[in-house]
């Protein structure tokens, strides 16, 4: 039997349909440069994620890497913000700096934070507040060459002052550096508190105006002033230290262990003389280990949405199905209890790259923390020490430089965190 609707009763259902499917969540999810390498990953969560939770709808956006400051910022100031966006713990503190993300403390379970390593969680905390969950991570290991290290009869350096005269045998014997200490990034700032030093006290004071900090200033010079290091570290990056790498200038880089693969890509040849150690660290040190995480702005209206989809994306299966993918660590506690961080029994240079950087990120932490002003804090720190290493400045003059600006800025904070009651105190 035909049954033929009237045109009201089609009109009433036809507006109920509409009605369920823009009740539907949806949530906007930005990214830092994934496309298109990893669509098949991240839509297959978004999929996933879309089935479990069939009243969220989830829209990603990818952004490159260099345009995600400004975008996120543009859009938290015109209040366009996605829901959960991919940042690094500096820039994420900033904005939380101005308060404009969700702690995810308050929208997570006891059980669902605690799935995240301890010592990795708190990189993502800002006066006290949490603002994002840890995501993926990677830590810098030493990658050096082992027949240019042996041409020279030098060993591999375990840490800064080994690194010294590793360099200078290098030099003498060969004409060849040991090392390019890179100064763009926050990699300065590491190398720093790699050798054993706190950046900020407890107190909010700078941690390295001490007679380690002074030693670190000398060292970096005495490698300018010696010629153990190129020239062009002062206006050159990271890139150009795994140029000089693959072209055999330079013995060893202090770097991530997914550089392998490009290692072997551009220098085939060189790819069988590579070899791995722990990164350059003061045996009083921790391994530093960098956080990129996901974050919600206060001023999503999904909040609950947004944390359900940033804690399915980064729990212990989802990230263990990245990390076999691309040659990044996983941020989840049971993750280290895979197979996958264990040695095999022939190992690759791979393998052994990732189980060093597995046993760093266990024992290891963010050495460079959220710190209010961090962007004029560093420039000012890479600053002086330029100046030092050029000889404008004595070594003493640039450390004192140094704390007298880091003093300014940390004093101004936590008197404003003081005169406004949002400190611990």
């Amino acid at each position: 039997m035909k049954i033929t609707l009237c045109r009201p009763v089609l009109a009433l259902l036809l507006l109920l349909g509409s009605g369920a499917a823009a009740a539907a969540v949806q949530v906007q999810f930005w990214t830092m440069q994934l496309s298109p390498f990893h669509d098949e990953y991240v839509t297959g969560l978004i999929d996933e994620f879309e089935r479990l939770h069939p009243d969220v709808q989830v829209k990603w956006v990818d952004v490159p890497w260099k345009e995600m400051e400004k975008k996120m910022l543009a859009s938290v100031a015109a209040g366009t913000a996605p829901d959960v966006v991919n940042l690094n713990p500096q820039f994420a503190a900033k904005l939380a700096e101005f308060g404009a993300l969700a702690n995810p403390e308050h929208y997570l379970s006891e059980q669902q934070v605690a799935a995240y390593l301890p010592n990795i969680w708190k990189a993502n905390r800002f006066e006290g507040e949490s603002f994002a969950i840890p995501w993926y991570l990677s830590t810098t290991i030493t990658i050096y060459n082992r027949a240019l290290l042996e041409r020279a009869g030098a060993s591999v350096p375990a840490n800064f002052s080994e690194l010294l005269v590793t360099a200078q045998v290098l030099q003498k014997k060969l004409g060849k550096y040991a090392y390019f200490p890179a100064m763009d990034g926050s990699r300065p700032l590491e190398n720093l508190a790699a050798t054993g030093v706190d950046l900020v006290g407890d107190d909010n004071s700078v941690g390295f105006d001490n007679a380690q900090g002074l030693a670190f200033f000398r060292f970096n010079r005495d490698l300018y002033q010696q010629e153990l290091i190129p020239k062009n570290v002062l206006t050159e990056g990271h890139h150009k230290a795994v140029d000089l790498f693959q072209s055999g200038q330079v013995a060893l880089i202090t770097t991530g262990m997914q550089f392998l693969q490009t290692i072997e890509t551009n220098a085939p040849e060189l790819y069988g003389s590579v070899d791995v150690a722990p990164q350059l660290k003061s045996p009083a040190s921790k391994s530093n280990v960098a956080v990129m995480n996901l974050a919600v702005p206060k001023m999503s209206a999904h909040k609950d949405a947004a944390f359900q989809f940033a804690s399915f994306v980064t729990n212990h299966r989802n990230q263990m199905a990245l990390a076999r993918r691309i040659p990044l660590l996983p941020s989840t506690a049971e993750s280290y209890r895979d197979p996958f961080f264990q040695l095999p029994e022939n190992p690759s240079v791979v393998d052994r790259a990732r189980v060093i950087s597995a046993e760093q990120v266990l024992n290891g932490g963010v050495l460079v923390p959220p710190i209010p002003k961090y962007s004029k804090l560093k420039t000012n720190f890479v600053f002086n020490l330029q100046s030092a290493m050029v000889g404008d400045l004595t070594a003493e003059e640039a450390l004192q430089r140094t704390s007298d600006t880091w003093t300014l800025f940390l004093q101004a904070r936590d008197k404003k965190v003081r005169a406004t009651g949002t400190g611990d105190d």
